[in-house]
């Protein structure tokens, strides 16, 4: 037991403090979790909004791509 004592008071000097119990940590997660959650799902709503303005503006620049050769095809007859 008295190698345990010492692993213990090694933790206590390199951690400065005790090391706190499993529930206590769960308890702390639990709780940014729901504030998490919110954030991530307002995160998750803007990256769909720009995602579809990304494609938008790619479909709109195929389109000048594909007029562009369009008239260069006919300046080239």
């Amino acid at each position: 037991m008295e190698l345990k004592e010492q692993e213990q008071e090694h933790e206590h000097e390199v951690y400065g403090g005790e090391i706190p119990d499993e529930g206590e940590m769960d308890v702390d997660v639990d709780m940014s979790r729901a504030d998490d959650d919110d954030s991530n799902s307002k995160d998750l709503e803007d990256m769909k909004k720009r995602l579809k303005e990304i494609e938008e503006e790619a479909g709109a620049l195929r389109d000048m791509q594909a007029k562009v050769e369009r008239e260069m095809g006919s300046v080239q007859e």
